[in-house]
């Protein structure tokens, strides 16, 4: 090669900077290329946005739905989203089309000034959610989340896009990855703070070896390492088996499984992504084509086309469920299901029971600030799945009825007309997070205790809990909800046992029982009803004018639960000064009867 040839080839590579193919020890940062097909794909994904982008603000518009927690804004508002317009971005620049990138240059010269760059400020490195809505004077708590949000999809367009940046954008986007890796490094997520730990440790990893910032890279490495023992320590995810949460670690799991080339980091991600794909395929259930429960995080009961069209791509199209939905990968998303995992979606075994220790009790001490280690044992949070030919029956031995659990459900029917039944604890007509479940599992039995923590949250766990133990209502009630196809399905209170329901649907025959009850001295009752495409079975506690429960007052605030597809058999209720125990069928469950502090509440039993 000629001299005046190795000058030219040297100018190129200094010109395209990170885009290039190179590599910074433990990073890859050769750019991914899209073939013409998947370009083809990302495109028609991006003609979907197209009508909610603003050329003037050059950023992705959207209306506010409700007030959040997190924003001054009220509902009904016009904003522009700061993380919508950098993911848009992020995939506008991956096509390499001409007007593309442009628009995406565009996108990311006017998100760059909205991140806090005053150091001195609790949340410097941090982006708001929209310009309308900015973090300065604002009385709304900020999203320290942001600086992790709007960071991966800058660093995605760094590794993958970089060529197309001029080197004074470039430097900015540096000098913005940097201040919000130190703005992830100072929050310091623990690991049971799942998706963010995870997408702020590869923030991290990924911007310390970039840029060459050796107190960030090493912060990113121990925090790979941090995160993969505290999840194998404690057997998952805190939000386990989460149709929503696993996907988001996953996603950000991928992004790890491109980037890092470290040999022993790379094994600890691709071990930890391969345990997500482990944990959605034991609790598939093949012949109601649903992933069942037992769910902390879910968002909806029945597999959503999201789901549907994951499944699809990431099997190579041998996992085909009905519906309607894309047959064709998501290309920025190329999930890839482990072949050995393949028949648990397509040639599975019934009956069969799985059960997991989702966390392990010394963790969830070790991580609460009112108790000591030692000081009060925590319990294990086991998840106990029963996989019949006709049905999925699913428990865990403790949870809450915050309205994203699934502590008891079940699923039925086939992939083209799946039904679901989950169980609801409703004050005021919204599910009441403070409402506690322990519950034992013998393959088609589940025998249950509710009580209430009174000082747990309402209608979110944290966010707003309860006040001087004291709520006020004018409804409370369990419900049994079933929905999906109900063509098929009735409920009806029994002839012979008031406190008892029976539900059917074609050869799915399930019974619910309340052997005791006893809320403030109410007793309870059921009743039947249902409302679009659901029907429900209500146990009322009390429905009447507006009434004060002072929680911590009440001597019981407990309820005795049955659930099976067998005949119910001899049910047994005991009572002592501090517990009610359920016994039926060889098993039983025991719970505080009182209300008491949410961490005894949910450990003591």
């Amino acid at each position: 090669m000629s001299k005046q040839r190795i000058l030219v080839v040297a100018a190129i590579v200094m010109i395209l900077g990170v885009g290039c193919t190179q590599q910074h020890s433990n990073i890859q940062t050769s750019p991914i290329r899209l073939n013409p097909a998947e370009i083809v794909l990302l495109n028609k994904e991006l003609r979907t946005q197209e009508d909610h982008y603003d050329a003037d603000k050059r950023m992705i518009w959207t209306i506010t739905k409700e007030k959040h927690y997190h924003s001054d804004l009220d509902s009904g508002v016009k904003v522009h989203d700061t993380r919508s317009s950098i993911q848009y971005a992020a995939a506008l620049m991956r096509t390499a089309d001409t007007i593309n990138v442009q628009r995406g240059i565009d996108i990311i010269r006017a998100i760059l000034p909205l991140q806090e760059k005053d150091t001195s400020t609790s949340y410097s490195g941090v982006w708001p959610y929209y310009p309308e809505d900015p973090l300065k004077d604002r009385k709304a708590p900020v999203d320290h989340n942001w600086a992790d949000f709007i960071s991966v999809s800058l660093i995605d367009i760094v590794l993958n896009s970089g060529g197309h940046l001029d080197e004074i954008l470039k430097k900015q986007i540096q000098e913005s990855l940097i201040l919000a890796a130190r703005a992830i490094m100072k929050r310091d997520v623990k690991a049971d703070y799942t998706n963010i730990c995870i997408m702020g440790t590869y923030v991290c990893y990924v911007v310390g070896n970039l840029y060459d910032q050796p107190d960030i890279a090493s912060y990113g490495k121990n925090k790979l390492a941090y995160f993969y023992t505290y999840t194998k320590n404690s057997k998952g995810f805190t939000e386990y088996n989460s149709p929503t949460y696993t996907i988001v670690a996953m996603n950000e799991l991928l992004r790890m499984k491109l980037a890092i080339t470290n040999p022993a980091d790379k094994k600890m991600v691709d071990e930890l992504y391969d345990m997500c794909w482990s944990m959605i395929a034991r609790h598939f259930h093949q012949p109601s084509g649903q992933w069942c429960g037992p769910n902390l995080r879910a968002y909806t009961d029945l597999l959503t086309p999201e789901l549907k069209q994951l499944f699809y791509y990431a099997s190579k199209g041998q996992v085909q469920l009905p519906g309607d939905y894309p047959k064709e990968p998501r290309v920025l998303e190329p999930h890839v299901i482990p072949a050995s995992l393949i028949p648990m979606f397509k040639q599975q075994v019934l009956p069969r029971t799985e059960i997991d220790t989702f966390t392990i009790g010394k963790y969830q001490v070790q991580n609460h600030a009112t108790y000591a280690d030692g000081e009060l044992q925590a319990k294990d949070i086991i998840g106990k799945l029963y996989a019949h030919p006709q049905y999925a029956l699913a428990s865990v031995n403790q949870g809450y009825l915050w309205n994203q659990c699934r502590p008891l459900s079940a699923h039925w029917g086939t992939p083209e007309k799946p039904s679901y039944l989950r169980l609801r604890f409703l004050h005021d007509g919204y599910d009441f997070s403070a409402v506690h479940i322990k519950s034992v599992q013998d393959s088609n039995t589940v025998l249950s205790v509710l009580n209430v923590a009174y000082n747990g949250g309402d209608k979110h766990p944290s966010i707003d809990r309860i006040k001087d133990s004291t709520i006020t209502a004018t409804d409370l009630r369990l419900r049994f909800e079933t929905g999906g196809d109900i063509a098929t399905t009735s409920i009806s209170i029994s002839t012979k046992n008031k406190n008892e329901i029976l539900l059917s649907a074609g050869p799915v025959q399930l019974k619910a029982q309340v052997p005791y009850c006893n809320w403030d001295g109410l007793p309870g009752h059921w009743e039947t009803g249902g409302e679009g495409d659901k029907k429900w079975a209500d146990f009322v506690i009390y429905a009447g004018n507006k009434k004060p429960f002072n929680l911590s007052a009440m001597k019981e605030a407990v309820i005795g639960l049955v659930l099976t597809t067998d005949s119910m058999g001899t049910i047994k209720t005991d009572l002592d000064s501090n517990y009610l125990r359920v016994s039926a069928k060889g098993i039983t469950v025991k719970a505080l009867k009182k209300p008491a502090d949410a961490f005894r509440i949910k450990n003591d039993f």
